[in-house]
């Protein structure tokens, strides 16, 4: 056999490999159906009519597989007057078709914000920092910008004018950082964007200087921090900044690919956090409590410039809006490589929703069905 033969049978080879990583079929049988995985949900709930909601809620969820809204997908409901209803659905992974479980952990992407958010009030309450001092007096290793100084709130509200990924593959990072101090060398020499709280410009990387910031005035990683201080006193048993290794899937029209695993250590504390619907639930439930920071605080977080306002606006490590209809509502949706997560909070009807899915490009698919979830327990308890 020929020397070139030979270089083209394993370039034939490899293309034929990669071809089988990427689309990773449900079966090289093509007479074999794509397979189903339907909802499995787990309820506790105490309100009337609750057996109509949970048949639509599983006909909701069942829906949307069926449409290909996403691969896999954790989601749920929790009412502080009628318990939690969650489901999961789909596949973890298309070539062994896994399905997941409520202790399936997904990428929640920049719902991880929310948490930061919580954790530097958590820092604010107790007198550690100032919210309107440089970030320097926390931070002197970050370098000192032309534009102006940063502060901790500028950074939470994203109008510090630290600047965000330079482009859409800003999120296919690949180097590991051992911490939010480390992930600092991404981006501190960068220049603003604008002068400091003069505009708005949503940065990952600001975040990720909040985190550092955790880090330093805790003297924790900010995983152990966010472990002893938010996870564990909200019992969110199965959340933590990234270690497991998931399969990670893009959505392209109706079909979902394998995508590289990008690392998420440059930015955990603005999106690199695993978590399940059962443990979102239960941060939403801790929040809505007062049992992480006080209800002051909790104040401070989502206070609107105009108190009236029905337009969404970026707080303290949220998007909050007034709804003519449910009251005060605040949210986060995230995107990133084999994620699209929403969760939303009804402060004032005591309610908590959330959906993940492991791909990317579902971002409208777990809004919506997060929203229809909620409207449908909305109309049960206001029977």
């Amino acid at each position: 056999m020929s020397k070139r033969k030979i270089i083209l049978g394993i370039i034939l080879l490899l293309l034929s490999y990669l071809f089988y990583w990427v689309f990773e079929p449900f079966s090289l049988n093509p007479f074999f159906d794509k397979p189903t995985s339907f909802s499995q949900s787990k309820k506790n709930l105490t309100c009337n009519n609750l057996s109509v909601f949970t048949v639509k809620a599983d006909s909701i969820v069942n829906i949307a597989i069926s449409k290909n809204a996403f691969l896999g997908v954790s989601t749920g409901i929790y009412s502080e007057n009628c318990g939690n209803w969650i489901s999961t659905a789909g596949f973890l992974g298309k070539r062994i078709q896994e399905k997941p479980n409520q202790f399936s952990q997904f990428r929640i992407a920049s719902i991880s914000k929310p948490m930061t958010a919580v954790a530097i009030l958590q820092l604010y309450e107790n007198g550690e920092i100032d919210l309107d001092l440089p970030i320097q007096k926390y931070l002197p290793e970050f370098p000192k910008k032309k534009k102006g100084d940063v502060t901790i709130r500028q950074l939470l509200n994203h109008t510090s004018g630290v600047p965000h990924y330079k482009s859409n593959l800003g999120i296919f990072n690949f180097t590991h950082y051992d911490n939010c101090l480390k992930a600092l060398d991404k981006f501190q020499d960068r220049e603003l964007a604008f002068k400091p709280d003069t505009e708005f410009l949503y940065s990952s990387f600001g975040y990720t200087l909040l985190g550092a910031v955790i880090e330093k005035i805790s003297g924790k990683s900010y995983q152990d921090y966010m472990h002893d201080n938010i996870w564990e006193p909200a019992n969110m048993t199965n959340t933590n900044a990234e270690q497991t290794k998931n399969k990670v899937y893009i959505k392209v029209a109706s079909h979902f690919y394998r995508s590289p695993r990008n690392d998420l250590s440059y930015t955990y504390s603005g999106g690199g956090i695993q978590s399940t619907a059962e443990d979102l639930l239960k941060f939403g439930k801790a929040i809505l409590n007062y049992n992480l920071i006080n209800s002051e605080t909790t104040e401070l977080m989502m206070q609107l410039s105009a108190s009236e306002s029905k337009e969404m606006k970026y707080t303290y490590g949220w998007d909050n809006w007034i709804s003519p209809k449910y009251g005060k509502i605040i949210e986060h949706n995230g995107t990133q490589i084999g994620s699209s997560s929403y969760f939303r909070i009804y402060f004032d009807k005591k309610i908590v929703v959330t959906t993940l899915a492991n791909n990317l490009n579902s971002s409208e698919e777990v809004r919506d069905l997060s929203i229809e979830l909620s409207n449908s327990l909305l109309e049960i308890e206001n029977d």
